[in-house]
């Protein structure tokens, strides 16, 4: 199943976006990339909001789009992740929502799968990653190489989501990539903001074509 269009974005606005910050230092990467996104009147207009603010502050920013960064600790302790739960609960399934590392993480947890350890820690190598050429996945080659900073994944999805991305390790497949069924609710394992990520800026030009809808062209990573 297709996950549902969002509503597109005015063709001379750029899209308001809001990064709800897990405390991580990848966060701001994430954001310099998403402003490299070249859009139709300009550039994204991104917000950032440590994950301490309330979901009515997140409200606030009226965003036609959220990514939900990277962070340290599990999406079961509330501490970790904050308001990235609410948000994905309460605003994601009407809010295009892009889920990075601990971003997917949260919405597994969060939607009643469950996140276990990974055979190993993986903090800054690169691996081949599967996907099924839809959504933030459309148009990349498959293999590509993909940056991973994780020793979580997801090792039960909920019927709700389908597993979007795979990678092969310690001769088992883990999840790289999940997708609502239902919302547009897009998340990646993998850092796109990472160099080690050949397609970064692919993912989220694709995050912002397939899922915002605002027709948003690509930038080619280095």
């Amino acid at each position: 199943m297709t996950a549902p269009s969002a509503p597109s974005s005015s063709s001379s606005t750029p899209p308001r976006i809001v990064v709800v910050d897990n405390y991580d230092s990848f966060t701001y990467n994430l954001v310099e990339y998403l402003s490299d996104t070249p859009v139709p009147g300009g550039t994204p207009e991104v917000t950032v909001l440590k994950n301490t603010a309330t979901l009515d502050e997140v409200r606030a920013a009226d965003p036609d789009a959220i990514v939900i960064s990277p962070g340290p600790g599990h999406p079961e302790n509330e501490r970790d992740v904050g308001v990235s739960t609410g948000v994905l609960r309460e605003l994601s399934p009407t809010t295009p929502t892009l889920g990075v590392c601990l971003g997917l993480e949260a919405a597994v947890y969060e939607y009643g799968g469950t996140v276990g350890h990974a055979p190993r820690p993986v903090h800054g190598k690169a691996f081949a990653v599967d996907h099924d050429g839809r959504g933030v996945f459309a148009g990349l080659d498959q293999g590509f190489q993909a940056g991973r900073y994780h020793s979580l994944v997801a090792t039960e999805v909920p019927d709700c989501f389908e597993v979007s991305a795979t990678t092969h390790d310690s001769d088992v497949d883990l999840v790289m990539g999940v997708r609502h069924r239902e919302y547009p609710i897009e998340c990646v394992q993998f850092h796109p903001e990472s160099v080690l990520t050949a397609v970064g800026h692919d993912v989220l030009g694709n995050f912002l074509v397939e899922c915002v809808g605002c027709e948003a062209g690509r930038v080619e990573a280095d």
